[in-house]
């Protein structure tokens, strides 16, 4: 019993202790806010996840104090951060608050449809401002090529599609890192003898979601290589 309760306050505190690291990522300096200030922004975001440590750790610490029943306040720990609080800090709390395996899938392929569809909306706000930037480009190009390019405004519309593009590629690492956790937790599920068939299903969708994402970052991106200010 006193195992688990250490396990359980240190899976707390280790919540805490991320939560209250730097929000490192990339600056939304001159990017559009479009992408910073719609419902998507905080989809997939760091500071995000990291607020939600933190209330975790300490709602799971208050629970274990109150003389809680350790498997209830690891799951406790973890409403609401989902996934992104990382798959070992997950897969244990669904552990514990379902022991059902069928209803355990069930959580899961719910949380990683959220998932998908939280892609989904970022794909669909970075397309609208990706295609303006694409025009931009296309203008600019044309600004060259007939020797009409104002240089210093030029260089002003540059600076927020590379933000842009450099927002929008670290948003795109995050929804990998947490592909890679929903793969690690089909798998440890699948070491346990559960089959994950429907689950691994779900992980193939989001990854297709994923890589519309990508594949819309990386023309852009080609395109913007392209064009020369000197």
């Amino acid at each position: 019993m006193m195992n688990k309760i250490i396990v359980t306050l240190t899976i707390c505190l280790s919540l805490i202790l991320t939560g209250c690291q730097g929000s490192g990522g990339v600056s939304s300096r001159n990017v559009d806010p479009a992408l910073t200030k719609s419902n998507t922004a905080k989809f997939f975001s760091k500071s995000a996840w990291q607020s939600c440590a933190v209330g975790a750790g300490l709602g799971g610490i208050g629970c274990m104090l109150a003389g809680g029943k350790t498997g209830v306040c690891l799951a406790s720990a973890a409403v609401g951060c989902g996934v992104l609080m990382g798959a070992n800090y997950y897969l244990d709390s669904k552990r514990a608050e379902y022991a059902d395996t069928e209803m355990r899938l069930d959580v899961y392929i719910q949380d990683i449809q959220k998932n998908t569809y939280e892609v989904q909306a970022v794909t669909q706000t970075a397309k609208a401002v990706l295609d303006k930037n694409l025009a931009t480009l296309k203008v600019l190009n044309n600004q060259i090529k007939n020797d009409t390019l104002n240089k210093k405004q030029a260089q002003k519309e540059l600076n927020q599609i590379d933000a842009n593009i450099a927002y929008l590629t670290d948003k795109l690492q995050r929804m990998k890192q947490v592909e890679n956790d929903w793969i690690l937790i089909s798998s440890q599920e699948r070491q346990s003898g559960v089959n994950v068939s429907k689950l691994d299903q779900q992980i193939s969708q989001l990854h297709k979601q994923i890589a519309v994402l990508g594949n819309q970052i990386n023309f852009v991106t080609q395109q913007r290589s392209a064009v020369k200010v000197s």
